[in-house]
């Protein structure tokens, strides 16, 4: 009987290196697979050069201390070929095309020839390598050529990469779309990236973008803020006027960042995280008094300014996707941005009025949602602070500057939106719901404490 729990964790000591490998532990942090992509000839043509690494479950044959036996690997190279084709598939016009595969051999850690199309298709072309080579099994490259007959020469062409699904992010495509006639598009697709148009129609681009643009500003974070914005008014109008100025802001700032004209830096993401986690803190605490419209407005700004400098990341990296719709890509993912934060807004607005409707009523309602959701900021804003603190130590002397100088110049139209709307907009300065803890001597709220 005591013999039964060793052998219980003596297996599971043999298999614990077995599911870390599973699980793609083993494997460096990113692995970069290249491709080529060109229509010629009625047909397409698709060039994948793939870590040897990878081949892992096809159970290469190896001799000696761990070189490939490279005189019995016609069979499973076919196989491997064979498992890409479906790892990284092709539409035609939304149809899945049937892959044929052409030529697939091993090549050295120390061929160059993915560097152009024309190279890598003479390489897979060239005899292989010889069978006494002495190649370790992880130490080199697999390379593929696979057909796929077209029905049209100017078809619509997508992909989707589905290598290691389990590994995500870790994988990288770096492909390369050839069409004649035109230039050539470079893309750097992730593992499970779903479908990508390589030569996108204009309308496909809106989509994509305003899709990406709206889940982008999703956030629980953005969530938060927004309800401790609006928990204390009543009235619409004026919180969509605030709603609208933030998100103006926000699509400067972004805008700059995508197009290039700001240099966005990790320093900067992590200070507009802190910031908008001190200023929901701010707002929380604000409302157990009897909180101004108006005066959000600069908070408010503040918060979408420094905001787009995330989100300007997330469009220059979706840019690749635009084809030759740049400009229609960067107004529909600032669409989508907006109209992500004039729902949450729609939302939050709702959320207070009905929980103060029919559970707690307005004043303790306030108090309640503002402590809750002040809290809770204060832990989001420490745990922040330590990554732009981490930031801070690796940005050096120069990129502090650099990033402070441009934090502070997005802030100055926040700063003029503010002071603005504190001198010219008493229209929209709706009354705020009663509080508990700011009341004036005769029992009204207190609306310019």
């Amino acid at each position: 009987m005591l013999k039964l729990p060793a052998a219980v964790l003596l297996l599971a000591l043999l298999a614990l290196p077995q599911g870390v490998r599973a699980n793609g532990a083993d494997l460096p942090p990113e692995i970069v697979l290249q491709g080529f992509i060109k229509a010629e000839d009625g047909g397409l043509h698709q060039l994948v050069r793939i870590p040897l690494v990878f081949l892992q479950p096809f159970a290469l044959p190896k001799r000696g201390p761990g070189y490939l036996d490279l005189a019995k690997m016609d069979a499973i190279l076919r196989q491997a070929a064979a498992a890409a084709a479906r790892q990284i598939e092709l539409r035609e016009d939304g149809v899945p095309l049937a892959p044929t595969v052409r030529h697939a051999r091993i090549s050295l850690l120390s061929d160059r020839s993915f560097q152009s199309y024309d190279a890598a298709l003479a390489h897979l072309a060239s005899p292989p390598l010889p069978v006494e080579t002495n190649l370790f099994w992880n130490q080199g490259f697999f390379d593929a050529e696979i057909e796929y007959p077209l029905k049209s020469p100017d078809a619509r062409i997508s992909i989707r990469t589905n290598v290691m699904p389990g590994l995500g992010l870790r994988v990288k495509l770096q492909l390369e779309f050839l069409q004649e006639g035109k230039p050539p598009r470079h893309y750097v697709l992730s593992g499970g990236s779903g479908w990508v148009a390589l030569d996108p129609r204009w309308y496909e681009a809106a989509w994509l973008f305003a899709r990406d643009g709206f889940i982008a500003a999703l956030s629980i974070e953005r969530f938060m803020f927004l309800l401790c914005l609006l928990a204390p008014f009543r009235q619409w109008r004026g919180l969509l006027a605030l709603v609208l100025a933030l998100s103006a802001l926000q699509a400067l700032t972004l805008t700059s960042v995508a197009a290039g004209l700001i240099a966005s830096t990790r320093w900067l993401a992590e200070l507009a995280g802190v910031g908008g986690a001190g200023v929901t803190l701010l707002l929380a605490i604000g409302n157990f008094g009897a909180p101004h419209l108006r005066r959000r407005w600069l908070p408010a700004g503040a918060v979408g300014a420094l905001g787009g400098f995330a989100l300007g990341s997330m469009l220059a990296e979706l840019g690749q996707l635009a084809g030759a719709h740049s400009f229609i890509a960067a107004f529909s993912f600032n669409f989508g941005v907006v109209l992500a934060e004039l729902v949450g807004a729609a939302l939050a607005f709702a959320l207070m009025r009905l929980l103060f409707a029919r559970v707690l009523g307005s004043p303790l309602g306030v108090v309640v949602v503002s402590a809750v959701l002040g809290h809770q900021a204060w832990h989001w804003m420490l745990d922040r602070a330590h990554g732009l603190e981490h930031e801070l130590e690796h940005a050096g002397h120069a990129g502090l500057r650099y990033a402070l100088t441009i934090a502070l110049l997005c802030l100055l139209p926040a700063l003029v939106f503010g002071s603005w709307a504190w001198r010219g907009l008493r229209r929209y300065d709706g009354a705020p719901l009663p509080s508990l803890l700011a009341k004036s001597h005769d029992g009204k709220t207190a609306r310019d404490s």
